[in-house]
């Protein structure tokens, strides 16, 4: 397994905080945990409404989101089998343990007067889905603690389709192993072939040293002091 073992947070853009925490809390029931200035960015504010200890679902306001207009199957999908733009959100599903707590949230969400499908049976999950506001595409789903069986749910076909080796597949399946440097490694130079953030090209951040960078743009203080994090 890998280092990273769940998803600690999803940001989403929204141009309606309130509605969005009406919704996650009082329908699907996660709970608010922070609201404040995003930090390091300007006139926009961070909401983050907790699934558990580890994992959380953070929206992102800023003025001009409003002015961006949504387009489906660029911007947002329909239905949560919709095409979108590569590397946009198609929809986000959220786990729950067990068919039982499937039918429950389903109760919830239809006791808030939401149409909501399902539950469908994928053979390795179950899932039910509906949309949130601002057309997000949401799914409950649960494997009820059964790992997804790789030898059974891997398609030659698809594989085929993907231009994917059964070679790649055997890699794909065992990643090689690493062992920790203590974060010594060194950071490369920016590698235009390679993914990057959207920074000017000669913005100070491609060469700040990492200690630059931690005591320079960290920010650890709570918007709200209490006993408790004055103690921290």
């Amino acid at each position: 397994m890998g280092l990273a073992n769940g998803v600690h947070h999803l940001a989403i853009c929204t141009k309606d905080i309130k509605k969005q925490i009406e919704f996650f809390t009082q329908v699907v029931g996660a709970e608010l945990e922070a609201l404040y200035w995003m930090h390091g960015v300007d006139n926009t504010f961070h909401g983050f409404l907790k699934l558990s200890d580890s994992s959380s679902i953070a929206f992102v306001q800023h003025p001009d989101i409003a002015k961006i207009t949504p387009i489906k199957g660029v911007s947002h999908a329909g239905t949560t089998a919709g095409n979108v733009a590569p590397g946009v959100m198609q929809h986000l599903a959220l786990n729950v343990d067990s068919e039982a707590d499937l039918l429950a949230i389903r109760d919830r969400v239809r006791s808030h007067g939401h149409w909501i499908m399902g539950p469908l049976d994928h053979g390795f999950c179950k899932s039910i889905y509906l949309a949130a506001p601002e057309g997000i595409m949401l799914e409950f789903s649960t494997s009820e603690g059964n790992a997804i069986d790789a030898e059974s749910w891997i398609d030659p076909e698809v594989m085929a389709l993907a231009g994917i080796s059964a070679d790649e597949v055997e890699r794909f399946k065992h990643p090689a192993s690493f062992e920790s440097k203590g974060g010594k490694v060194a950071q490369p130079k920016p590698d235009p072939t390679k993914p990057l953030m959207q920074f000017a090209p000669d913005a100070k951040i491609w060469t700040m040293p990492d200690e630059e960078v931690t005591r320079t743009m960290s920010e650890t203080t709570p918007p709200v002091q209490t006993k408790k994090s004055k103690a921290a």
